[in-house]
């Protein structure tokens, strides 16, 4: 009989520690979910900027273009963060090879809001691709070149 009594005012104590919560308190603190999903279109050639002598010989990725861009797109969707940004369009990918064959820079045109992080995550990205390049020649001298690659980004957002 003490144990029921017991039990008794420990479960009723705790009735008091729950209220009821209206509807409009509850769609307040709701938060909306959502998915966003980007996908990239590699299709276009990468373009080589033109070398001014007799002989040119354009910057190589080792491996092949298709190589490059396979890895490229593996990369984007590895470590680009869709929830940061929306891009949408085609862009420029404009990289600098050195006379190392070193890939040194790259510039991302148009600019977009958040471009900055969107700028980083390329960064990201082109760095794990481990860019070993064969360096563009003039009359055989490793020259610094610039190579152009247009991506496609398409951003789709829907509620799950």
């Amino acid at each position: 009989m003490k144990n029921i009594f017991l039990f008794l005012i420990f479960t009723f104590s705790f009735s008091s520690a729950q209220n009821l919560i209206e509807d409009s308190e509850i769609s307040q603190n709701a938060e909306e979910f959502g998915r966003i999903s980007v996908f990239y279109d590699l299709n276009s050639p990468a373009e080589f900027y033109r070398l001014k002598c007799e002989k040119p010989g354009y910057a190589q990725f080792s491996g092949g273009e298709d190589v490059f861009k396979e890895s490229l797109f593996r990369n984007m969707k590895s470590y680009l963060d869709s929830g940061v940004y929306s891009v949408n369009g085609t862009f420029e990918l404009i990289m600098f090879v050195d006379k190392t064959g070193k890939l040194q820079n790259f510039i991302l045109k148009p600019e977009v809001p958040n471009s900055s992080l969107l700028y980083r995550d390329l960064e990201l990205v082109l760095k794990k691709i481990a860019p070993t390049w064969v360096p563009a020649s003039c009359n055989g001298v490793p020259v610094d070149s610039k190579i152009r690659q247009k991506v496609n980004f398409r951003t789709d957002n829907f509620d799950i």
